[in-house]
């Protein structure tokens, strides 16, 4: 299940909540831990990827694979 990450416009609590993607479609949004409120926001955390290429970033366009070419 997916996690997502918000952030409570009335007490600044960030905190993550768990959800099917369905659920999250038909406009659902958490209540804030800390307070109750359902003024909340959804943020955009950096995930941190590992890639598992033996091939070095020069190689691989800088370590991008979109940057590929598929010929």
């Amino acid at each position: 299940m997916p996690t997502y990450t918000y952030l409570c416009e009335q007490c600044q609590t960030r905190f993550e909540a768990f959800a099917s993607i369905q659920k999250k479609e038909s406009g659902w949004k958490p209540a804030c831990p800390r307070c109750g409120s359902l003024q909340v926001r959804q943020t955009f955390e950096s995930v941190g990827l590992i890639s598992l290429s033996h091939s070095s970033a020069s190689e691989s366009g800088g370590g991008c694979a979109c940057s590929l070419r598929r010929d």
